[in-house]
């Protein structure tokens, strides 16, 4: 197996990771998780006040 040779193969990753595919999982993953910490934190009383 041959060494990859930056920057010129970057593209390949793109081959696994198809942001038609995940982009948009990735933002909702991502918004849950920002409700989940802003849940927490205000269940702790450390929200405003």
């Amino acid at each position: 197996m041959s060494k990859p040779n930056n920057p010129a193969d970057d593209w390949k990753i793109w081959l696994v990771v198809n942001p038609a595919t995940w982009l948009m999982p990735i933002f909702y993953a991502l918004l849950v998780l920002a409700i989940a910490v802003h849940w927490v934190v205000f269940a702790v009383g450390l929200g405003w006040q």
